[in-house]
């Protein structure tokens, strides 16, 4: 009961903010395709335009080293190539899109401090990521994850009362209305919470959540492969069409999803995939590294050669968000982001009710007792 009540007081805020922000970012590319059309608005249909092609006129744009490229889909139809301007974990990122039907640069901007992405960021570090922010939110995590199941033991009912306990009744009074209305928003968000926080956890404390994964199955540390430097010093990189055609190869039927050029603590290319058919919330699923020189496979981490344990570690920003379920999981997570309002607004006024209680009782146990102490030569 005590540890319920002070990590929604302590913390329910705080849950609040990071529920509202993480409800936008389940849509936050539709959001933002809707606030930047002319970033998005190719103009015509056709996919002309490589790979190769597309970074070249991304970096005519914008010399800044390519981290990544994202590939044309339903929500973004548009070549997107993501430049670090600056080096380290805090580098400012800007974004350029390229036209995929004729190659022309539709835009560039400043990502880090655009709009749907300072939402992101005030998400996943509370705008605090050189001072701890993402850990605070990973901990932030921990709490929403002990105080659903502490609510979950709070709440757990009798036999034959676990649809009363998950309704809203009608003719009581508006301070049982309140506790009807945290009960059941607590008992019909339990599950999408407890998931949201558990994955939110394991995003932000991967080496702490793997061994835990572990005692099920395997769960391997993220690679970054590298690959020894061709003695011929002639040899020619392969080009991201040639390294794309091997990557098909590799996983036909699967559509790419986005390409990581080498950097220096990697100098492989990574390609990852999503599904055919599937939402394209659910950016990947499944990546290979290859050899720049040969297009040859390094490593490889899909579906097919994974563990279940690492199957987990690479699907928990899926299911975080809900996008591992497609739009239903979506509009769960959506809808359960603003659960932790509700039961704030609830609980604190549950609390102070309470507290308004418990002072009328001792206020009208202290006036019995001044009462009796009056009567006392009465009764001598």
């Amino acid at each position: 009961m005590l540890l319920h009540r002070w990590i929604g007081l302590v913390a329910g805020a705080l849950l609040v903010l990071i529920g509202l922000t993480g409800s936008f970012n389940v849509f936050y590319r539709e959001i933002d395709a809707a606030l930047n059309p002319a970033l998005y608005n190719p103009l015509g249909s056709e996919r002309n335009v490589t790979a190769a092609e597309a970074m070249q006129a991304a970096a005519a744009a914008d010399p800044a080293p390519i981290t990544s490229i994202i590939a044309p889909d339903t929500t973004w139809p548009v070549w997107i190539a993501i430049h670090a301007h600056g080096k380290g974990p805090h580098s400012d990122l800007w974004t350029t899109m390229i036209d995929p039907s004729n190659g022309a640069v539709l835009g560039r901007r400043d990502y880090t401090n655009a709009f749907v992405f300072t939402i992101y960021r005030l998400h996943s570090s509370l705008l605090l990521r050189e001072w701890w922010g993402r850990e605070l939110v990973g901990v932030l995590g921990l709490c929403l994850l002990c105080s659903a199941l502490s609510g979950l033991y709070l709440w757990w009912p009798r036999p034959g009362r676990v649809w009363r306990s998950m309704s809203l009744r009608k003719g009581v009074s508006p301070q049982r209305f309140v506790v009807d209305i945290h009960n059941a928003a607590g008992a019909w968000t339990l599950p999408a919470l407890a998931m949201i926080a558990a994955t939110g956890v394991g995003i932000v404390f991967p080496d702490v959540m793997r061994p835990v994964i572990g005692l099920i199955s395997i769960a391997t540390p993220y690679p970054s492969p590298k690959v020894a430097t061709p003695l011929d010093k002639n040899a020619r990189k392969l080009s991201a069409d040639q390294i794309l055609e091997r990557a098909r190869a590799a996983q036909p039927g699967a559509n790419i999803a986005l390409l990581n050029p080498p950097t220096e603590s990697r100098n492989t290319w990574r390609v990852l995939f999503r599904p055919a058919g599937a939402d394209p919330a659910l950016r990947s699923r499944g990546a290979i590294w290859l050899d720049p020189w040969t297009g040859d496979i390094v490593h490889a981490r899909t579906s097919d050669v994974m563990s279940a344990g690492d199957r987990y570690v690479t699907e928990q920003l899926w299911l975080h968000n809900g996008a591992t379920f497609g739009a239903i999981g979506r509009l769960a997570a959506f809808v359960s982001g603003f659960a932790p309002l509700v039961l704030f607004v609830t609980g604190f006024v549950m609390w102070r009710n309470k507290r308004r209680a418990r002072r009328l009782a001792n206020s009208n146990s202290r006036q019995r007792v001044s009462g009796n102490l009056g009567s006392l030569p009465d009764m001598l």
